[in-house]
C-alpha cells in the first residue's frame, strides 16, 4: 500500500496526464502548488469526488467565459446556459474518468462521484492537503485543476 504523499503525488500525475489527453488543445500546466488559504472565489467550477483507494475530490476552476472558450475549441460552437453546464459536467467526467483509468492501470481502484457544478465563492475546509494546478489553455484562458484530498482514517 502506498503512502498517503506516494498516493498524492501518483494522483497529481495522472492528472496531469489525463488533462494533456482529454482537452486536445495545447495547454500549458504550470508547477502545482499547496494552497494555504480557506475560500476560493469563482465564477463557475465543477467538483467530482474520487473514492476507493484515494479519497477526495477534483474541483476544476475556470468561470463561464473560460468554459464557453473551451467548448467552442473543443466542439466547434458557442455552448450558453444549460448546455455549458452539461459540457462542464462531462469534462469534468471525462478528466476524472481518465485519471482513474490511468491509477488502475498502476494496479488501484479509484472511482468517481457524479460531477456538482458550483457558481457562487466555496470554502475549501477538511482536507488535509488542497493541491492548485494552474492551467494556460491555448485560445481559451486560464484555468485550475484544484485537487482536495483527505488521508483515510483506520479504524
Amino acid at each position: 500500500m502506498l503512502s498517503f504523499n506516494e498516493s498524492v503525488r501518483e494522483l497529481l500525475e495522472c492528472t496531469i496526464d489525463s488533462v494533456k489527453q482529454v482537452m486536445q488543445i495545447p495547454v500549458t500546466i504550470d508547477v502545482p502548488y499547496l494552497y494555504k488559504e480557506t475560500a476560493l472565489q469563482t465564477g463557475m467550477c465543477v467538483l467530482v469526488g474520487f473514492t476507493g483507494e484515494i479519497a477526495g475530490r477534483m474541483l476544476i476552476d475556470g468561470g463561464n467565459e473560460s468554459f464557453g472558450r473551451l467548448g467552442e475549441n473543443m466542439y466547434g460552437m458557442a455552448l450558453e446556459g444549460e448546455m455549458l453546464h452539461s459540457f462542464v459536467g462531462e469534462i469534468a467526467n471525462m478528466v476524472a474518468g481518465n485519471i482513474c483509468t490511468l491509477i488502475s492501470e498502476k494496479g488501484r481502484k479509484v472511482d468517481i462521484t457524479p460531477p456538482t457544478i458550483t457558481v457562487e465563492e466555496m470554502k475549501l475546509l477538511g482536507f488535509e492537503k488542497v493541491i492548485f494546478v494552474p492551467l494556460a489553455i491555448e485560445n481559451v484562458g486560464e484555468m485550475n485543476i484544484i485537487l482536495l484530498l483527505q488521508q483515510e482514517k483506520v479504524a
